[in-house]
């Protein structure tokens, strides 16, 4: 028994040594807050919550902060809507007094265990002194002063003005701090007119702003929405019809167009994931963050922005692959049509050595199992080559090469750029951008500043610097380039995109006089008209995306038939480029890999689908060149023209002239020979034409002999054949020519 007691005094000497110990750091640790920790009214109103925003030269682009934000009574709000903040986050809030002291063991207890003061279980009161008095961080100290402060608060105000109070200037995310700004950010009306649903969705944001943003992630804002529902139903605020009918609301969001509140989103979106912190904690700490932007190119492209149209700009400096013009929400999934074709078809292909720019391919209606792709315009080329294949954007080349690349295989090769596919995204209809969810505008652009780097990958940025509310740098931009497709495949890209200004669908742009290379893309719909219209245009300088589409669903606003990639995009990056050629010196070309070379190709190989090199014998005329990767450049060459054709020569004459006729071909060059008196002289030497040819002489007065010599033209080569002699002698008959205007007749008129 003494053992007992014994041991009982100790632990009971240590509990007190520890509620001791607690007790004086909560009085040191009360004594510590200074005065501008200490209860301030005035603060209420004004959260503090302020990031500035500056641009390249470090001048102030924006300040993001809750001054001056729209406020509204709570007698003005909708009966359910504070409801739905308390039953989602303080139940107790009419019972307690500043602290829920229930949840405060719990989340002590988690903390204890898990070493962090993660849990909060902070009450309503307790956020708002957090957002309005003391910093974000997550400190045992932070707590306990924010814990003495609420329980001061409740004795300052009743509960209606706290509620009130924090309505107004709590944060949502979007940067968008009090319920009536929140409102009209997300829904484009006032908090008074909010429905129990939009309500529910709003409150639901509060845990998380950027999880459970109905912008990024809108399955779980709705999952978050429901839950509130579900605690207010649960707490008889609402009727299970209220429930039920709000639960199957759709999620129906009212995007800004104000390119300001995008670019801000864009800005912190990228803040988040450099300090790992959430978009509150941003919000709420005093940051300082520099930019990229170039703020007077910025309001010069401004001047290009379509207002009328949901509308996208991007430009980039592929020196650092940092973003100076952001115009539009950049952030947001759209599917990619035909931009995907370079980097998803064609880059593996050429990587793999499985094509080149030259390689012949059938443009004809094809059937892939079920699947029954057609061209833009309905048209089919028939064989072609690679190289125009892309430069046209035509579809069924695409699909023929994602199909021999392998699905799989392409999907790992544009990852490698940072393009996520879903895992229903398993067929070839993906070569034309028909993707589950599609890619954010700015992965899009991203891709092709890693062409114009010949292949570098890296993560687009628009921070260079943060700094933190004592100005100390946390954080400076650095390049760490990596390259991800050989400079080889890249450089042979960029020569085709090249094509695509010249003869194919970026024309619009081919006014320029840049070294300029350029992909359209365009989704369609089931009506005729388009939901997305992309033109992506680079230099090694830079690299400006356009992009118009309809985010709205209703096909009442979507864009016009003839408002694709090709034209309303294209044109608005040709205004782009204008803007930056007044600014910059943009002459830089591509730069040739070493082991990127030019080959001559036979023609008539090609013509007959296959790639063969032109031997010394294949006649000028029947010469294409273009480039390749040496390491897979074509070794075949061709034999086609190692025996001239030889020609069949036929005499006549038509009154006193004498004719020689024979077919010719036009990669030959013929000598017409006559024999007299056993001297043979040429009489003259024609350039062949693939059509019948003749020679015409007054009729000799001795016997001759006549033959040609066929030769290739401009070769450096002995090869020749000798036709056919023919003998005229004169006095004799022979065959009577149908003189010129018959030849045409029957020519013409047959």
């Amino acid at each position: 028994m003494g053992k007992i007691l014994k041991s009982f005094l100790i632990v009971l000497a240590i509990c007190l040594i520890i509620a001791i110990g607690l007790t004086i750091y909560v009085v040191v640790t009360i004594l510590q807050i200074d005065k501008s920790q200490m209860l301030n009214l005035d603060k209420l109103n004004t959260i503090n919550a302020q990031i500035k925003i500056y641009d390249n030269t470090d001048t102030e682009l924006v300040t993001t902060s809750a001054k001056g934000n729209k406020t509204i009574g709570l007698s003005d709000l909708p009966e359910y809507l504070p409801q739905a903040f308390i039953s989602i986050e303080d139940k107790k809030f009419y019972t307690h007094h500043g602290l829920n002291y229930g949840r405060i063991v719990k989340a002590g207890i988690k903390n204890i265990f898990s070493g962090t003061a993660k849990e909060g279980a902070s009450t309503i009161t307790q956020q708002l002194i957090k957002n309005t008095h003391l910093s974000s961080e997550k400190t045992m100290t932070r707590k306990i002063q924010e814990a003495y402060l609420a329980l001061k608060l409740e004795k300052k105000y009743d509960k209606n003005k706290i509620l009130e109070t924090y309505l107004n200037v709590i944060y949502f995310g979007n940067g968008s701090y009090g319920i009536e700004n929140a409102a009209e950010t997300f829904f484009n009306k006032s908090a008074s007119e909010l429905t129990l649903a939009e309500s529910a969705t709003l409150a639901g944001l509060i845990k998380s702003p950027r999880t459970y943003s109905p912008i990024h992630n809108p399955q779980k804002c709705i999952e978050r929405r429901n839950l509130v529902l579900l605690n207010m139903l649960n707490d008889e605020v609402i009727s299970e019809e209220q429930y039920n009918l709000a639960v199957a609301t759709p999620l129906e969001i009212v995007e800004s167009t104000d390119y300001n509140s995008t670019l801000n989103k864009q800005i912190l979106d990228e803040a988040m994931t450099i300090l790992n912190l959430s978009e509150t904690d941003i919000s709420t700490s005093g940051y300082k963050i520099y930019t990229y932007i170039n703020k007077n190119i910025q309001d010069e492209i401004l001047n290009i922005y379509n207002t009328e149209l949901e509308n996208a700009i991007l430009v980039i400096d592929n020196k650092t692959n940092s973003i100076m013009c952001s115009l539009g929400n950049c952030l947001q999934n759209r599917h990619a049509g035909s931009t995907l074709k370079p980097i998803l078809c064609y880059a593996p292909a050429f990587e793999k050595g499985l094509l080149s720019p030259a390689t012949p391919i059938n443009d004809s209606k094809t059937t892939f199992g079920d699947y029954t792709p057609k061209n833009a315009n309905n048209k089919f080329l028939g064989w072609t080559n690679v190289r125009i294949a892309l430069a046209k954007s035509l579809n069924i080349p695409a699909i023929k090469t994602l199909e021999y690349v392998g699905v799989q295989n392409a999907q790992n090769f544009a990852k490698k750029f940072g393009l996520n596919f879903d895992k229903e995204d398993n067929h070839l209809a993906i070569a034309l951008g028909a993707t589950k969810y599609g890619f954010p505008i700015l992965d899009i652009a991203n891709v092709y500043s890693c062409f114009a780097r010949n292949g570098e990958y890296d993560s687009l940025k628009l921070i260079k610097e943060i700094r933190d509310s004592n100005n100390k740098v946390v954080f400076t931009a650095s390049n760490n380039f990596k390259q991800q497709m050989s400079a080889e495949t890249s450089y042979l890209i960029n020569d085709i995109l090249k094509d695509s200004i010249t003869i194919g669908t970026a024309k619009k742009l081919s006014n320029l006089n840049l070294n300029l290379c350029a992909k359209t893309g365009t989704v369609g719909s089931d009506n005729g008209t388009n939901t997305d219209a992309w033109c992506v245009s680079y230099t090694p300088e830079y690299t400006v995306l356009s992009w118009f589409g309809n985010t709205t669903g209703d096909d009442e606003k979507n864009l016009l038939s003839t408002q694709n990639g090709g034209t309303i995009s294209a044109s608005q990056s040709n205004k782009i480029w204008q803007v930056l050629k007044q600014h910059y010196n943009i002459n830089k070309d591509f730069t040739r890999p070493e082991n990127v070379v030019t080959l001559n190709l036979d023609s008539l190989s090609l013509q007959n689908q296959k790639l063969e090199l032109a031997s010394e014998n294949t006649p000028e005329c029947f010469i294409t060149k273009d480039i390749f990767n040496k390491k897979f450049a074509p070794k075949t060459v061709s034999t086609n023209f190692e025996v001239i054709t030889t020609p069949v020569l036929n005499l006549k004459k038509y009154k006193e002239k004498l004719y020689l006729t024979w077919e010719g071909l036009e990669y030959l060059k013929y000598e017409v020979h006559q024999i007299i008196d056993n001297n043979d002289k040429i009489l003259t030497t024609i350039d062949g034409k693939n059509d019948s040819m003749e020679y015409s002489l007054d009729l000799p007065k001795k016997e001759s002999e006549f033959y040609l010599v066929s030769k290739y033209k401009n070769m450096n080569t002995e090869k020749e054949t000798i036709s056919n002699s023919e003998k005229y002698i004169p006095n004799t008959k022979v065959a009577e020519s149908d003189g010129v205007f018959k030849k045409l007749y029957k020519k013409w008129f047959k």
